[in-house]
């Protein structure tokens, strides 16, 4: 079913509407996730954007000269009355190729300056196109796909620099830019979203001063820590470190890799951070897990606060503090130890301590260092997610020069590690699994951490564990290439998948791919589950691509390379919605979403979910919908990843 077949779409809602009682027995959170589909999705309402029109989507933000470069144009209502072909052609903007006009003759006996102004695109060429009033002609062939019919056209060989469109009889694209510094303006736009994330301090034009006197223990709310500042998550006012905690690392790229005049921006936004990040461990080298994040909604920790791999999906927000220290409204710290927390803290506490000047790096590792210590000292249940951010943070301490990490207790991890890949004669391959083959490995936030644990051990390159280097290598390109690539092929875009299933849940009431014999995969994530779980994954996809450019930099395979920047051009608005998927570049967005502010600048959002039958799906209404519309830190910090490493 194509996404624009608005009458199928209420023709099915209607019918579930009408058939609600048939879907109790799926449980009360399932009918509540079915009913919020329903609410969200129904298209009685004109949508924001009209597929029923034509349209080209591309890139809005551009292309390197080099990069893969696709069009896919969708004919909406005129999908049976076009061609097979259909030629598509490049001009600077505001140039126009010639048509047939319906204004007085007189308008053009007066030489005026502005073209005829209603409905510019909708009437047909004037006759031959002459070679000389375009830059490139291009021809876009229609495709029959899962995922709907459309036209896909290439034109990668294009690749003088400059500001363009691209026209064909029936629509225009948005404006575009060819230029290899293109990925600068998502560099620039990231640092300006982090300073606007800031907690604890005014923000002007985006928010006043917010939870300045942060906090209290949940165990001791006698016990007061100074942890005002930071950065908050998604626009909101919760502090959470593992899904802020990366963005460290991303920060140091920009200082490594990126354009001179954004280091310094980098290294002040690394410190405002890690200063609050070093005030959530205690003496003993304990990490706290969070700020603000209250109460679990939907039971006790150990049942309901791990989702997918996704700590605290249902945590209520304490509510805002009053700015005043000591007074007893201040918000909470959450006590209980999380080994993912644990690990992410010396991870990139140590990646930092190579960064940072003194005394900021020796601080990082001192700290590093004595969390390393405490996690050695305590024992997780060794689900993959731990397993893989133990061996990532193992080898950053190692490299980062502690005494504390030995290349025998490094490969001890990875070898947990590579035994959890799974590998099939037929089918998808290459995958990871949870411990005792319970489940496939799948994470909102972190779906390829197993896999970056082994490239991370790869570029290391650790002496005397050479065996285990050789088995890494073949661990990464079997997940890349039986697993990522080969399943990007089941759709036009090449996405690769979500993540891989042994037992799905409610499967007649969704659709699962046959992965091989004993296993079954999305593209999206499910979206009937017993716990809330729908959530969009464009962080998913971009994390894919970031592995795949590093990869694809360290063993020299530009077909990673190439991969991960279709899918950062998804992003940009080459998918089949014509949507960019960060604000601050671009022409046509979903609307953002936070939870406490609507004004912060350059920002991404959770993009995609999929439908009951793994089609893409994402808001084009009015409405705001935490699925697909809210922004956070996860995709932006997995796209600077990108860019660090493409060659």
């Amino acid at each position: 079913m194509s996404h624009i077949d608005y009458l199928t779409i209420i023709s099915i809602k209607m019918n579930l509407i009408k058939n609600w009682n048939n879907f109790l027995h799926l449980g009360e959170k399932i009918k509540l996730v079915t009913l919020l589909m329903i609410i969200s999705n129904i298209g009685f309402a004109q949508p924001l954007y009209d597929y029923s029109q034509p349209f080209i989507a591309t890139s809005q933000l551009g292309f390197r000269e080099h990069s893969p470069k696709e069009i896919s144009f969708y004919a909406g209502n005129k999908i049976k009355e076009l061609p097979e072909q259909i030629s598509f052609y490049i001009t600077y903007v505001g140039y126009r190729l010639p048509r047939k006009k319906n204004h007085p003759k007189e308008w053009d006996k007066k030489n005026n300056v502005f073209r005829w102004p209603f409905n510019t695109t909708l009437m047909p060429y004037v006759g031959q196109i002459n070679e000389g009033a375009y830059l490139y002609k291009g021809v876009m062939k229609k495709v029959k796909t899962r995922w709907g019919i459309f036209w896909r056209g290439d034109f990668s060989d294009f690749i003088k620099p400059g500001i363009y469109q691209i026209e064909c009889e029936y629509g225009f694209s948005s404006p575009f830019q060819i230029d290899d510094k293109i990925y600068e303006r998502l560099q620039r736009g990231y640092l300006e979203y982090m300073y606007c994330q800031r907690s604890g301090v005014e923000i002007p034009g985006i928010r006043p001063v917010e939870n300045a006197d942060d906090a209290r223990l949940y165990s001791d709310t006698s016990i007061y820590l100074p942890v005002a500042g930071g950065w908050n998550d998604a626009g909101d006012w919760r502090k959470w470190l593992f899904l802020t905690l990366p963005n460290l690392d991303a920060l140091g790229q920009i200082a490594q890799y990126s354009h001179p005049a954004f280091k310094e921006q980098a290294i002040e936004e690394m410190k405002w951070g890690n200063a609050y990040f070093q005030n959530m461990i205690t003496d003993e080298g304990r990490v706290y897990e969070d700020v603000g994040a209250g109460q679990n909604r939907a039971g006790n920790y150990e049942d309901s606060w791990w989702n997918e791999n996704h700590p605290g999906v249902t945590a209520a927000g304490d509510n805002i503090s009053d700015n005043i220290p000591l007074n007893g409204i201040e918000r909470h710290v959450r006590i209980k130890y999380n080994p993912l927390v644990q690990y992410q803290f010396i991870r990139h506490q140590a990646k930092a301590s190579t960064i940072m000047s003194a005394p900021y790096k020796n601080n990082c590792l001192v700290l590093a260092d004595k969390a390393w210590r405490y996690a050695e000292s305590v024992k997780d249940d060794q689900r993959t997610l731990f397993v893989a951010q133990q061996l990532l943070a193992a080898v950053e301490l190692y490299l980062a020069g502690s005494p504390n990490i030995a290349p025998a207790r490094i490969k001890e991890i990875a070898m947990i590690l590579l035994e959890r890949q799974e590998t099939s004669p037929i089918g998808l391959s290459g995958y990871f699994m949870e411990k005792d083959n319970k489940d496939g490995y799948r994470s909102i936030a972190f779906n390829d951490e197993p896999a970056m644990a082994i490239l991370r051990l790869l570029e290391a390159d650790i002496k005397g564990i050479a065996e285990v280097n050789d088995m890494a290598e073949k661990c990464l390109t079997a997940y890349i290439e039986n697993y990522l690539l080969a399943d990007a092929q089941s759709n036009p875009f090449s996405i690769p998948p979500y993540g891989i299933y042994v037992n799905p849940p409610f499967e007649k009431e969704q659709v699962f791919r046959k992965a091989n014999d004993n296993r079954k995969v999305r593209t999206f994530i499910r979206v009937f589950s017993e716990d809330p779980l729908p959530h969009g994954v464009n962080q998913v996809f971009l994390e894919h691509a970031y592995l795949m450019a590093r990869a694809g930099k360290l063993l020299k395979r530009k077909e990673y390379q190439v991969a991960a920047e279709k899918i950062l051009n998804w992003t940009m608005g080459h998918n089949p919605f014509g949507l960019c998927l960060f604000t601050g570049v671009g022409f046509k967005h979903p609307i953002p979403a936070s939870f406490m502010n609507y004004k912060i600048p350059s920002a991404a959002v959770s993009g995609f979910l999929g439908t009951p039958d793994d089609q893409p799906y994402i808001e084009t209404q009015n409405l705001v919908e935490w699925s697909t519309q809210e922004i956070w830190d996860v995709p932006y910090f997995y796209t600077i990843g990108i860019i660090s490493y493409l060659e």
